[in-house]
């Protein structure tokens, strides 16, 4: 009777032993795929920042060589990259750690915000139009 016990839990033993070390094992490659996917996702970010950075810069230059003809040009251009930082911004939050419910509420105000925004700048535009036509 002892002998048979032992040898049965030495085979339990053995198979969780064996178990565990593939979780193990499972669990390293899980984490390394995690880091690689992070590691790309961030040279991602990098040329995004990047690509604003350079923007900025040949707005910059084309400013000083006088290649824009009203700063509406150069509005215009400084509009279009704010989308493209605004993008970043949002992935960047995306991968923070915060709750769903923290996320809802965030994107329930950027949205409230982006309304308010485009709805004074339609304004602005209409009264632009209306002086300009007078």
């Amino acid at each position: 009777m002892q002998p048979d016990f032992f040898f049965w839990l030495s085979v339990a033993t053995s198979t969780i032993s064996a178990v565990l070390l593939f979780i193990s094992i499972w669990q390293y490659f899980d984490a390394q795929k995690e880091r690689d996917k992070n590691k790309a996702q961030v040279k991602v970010w990098m040329q995004d920042a990047n690509g604003l950075a350079q923007a900025l810069r040949r707005i910059v230059v084309d400013n000083l060589e006088k290649r824009y003809s009203s700063t509406d040009d150069v509005c215009n251009a400084i509009w279009a990259l704010h989308a493209s930082s605004f993008s970043l911004y949002q992935s960047l939050y995306e991968e923070r750690c915060v709750t769903e419910k923290e996320y809802k509420e965030q994107q329930k105000q950027l949205m409230e915000e982006l309304k308010r925004t485009q709805k004074v700048i339609s304004e602005d535009l209409k009264t632009i139009t209306e002086k300009s036509t007078k």
